[in-house]
């Protein structure tokens, strides 16, 4: 499924968007509070810039440890999804 198609089945209000420099420590924290495993990343709401997962912050956990929640989310979100 395309990301494109994910969107257009929930609608814009219940897609949860997050500016691109994020801190991981916030992104982890709005997936648990939500009860979601991805973020969309966007400036703007609408132009999409990437994707982070549950997922991309475990692998980075699991290789730099706690450190990596100090990093901002476009250095591990996955960039330029397929739309």
């Amino acid at each position: 499924m395309l990301v494109q198609q994910i969107l257009k089945a929930k609608g814009d209000d219940k897609v949860i968007t997050i500016k691109p420099g994020t801190l991981v420590s916030d992104a982890a924290r709005i997936l648990a509070e939500r009860r979601i495993g991805g973020l969309v990343v966007s400036e703007d709401g609408k132009q999409i810039q990437g994707i982070l997962s549950e997922r991309d912050i475990v692998r980075s956990l699991a290789v730099r440890g706690a450190t990596c929640l100090s990093d901002r989310i476009d250095d591990m979100m996955t960039r330029n999804p397929v739309c």
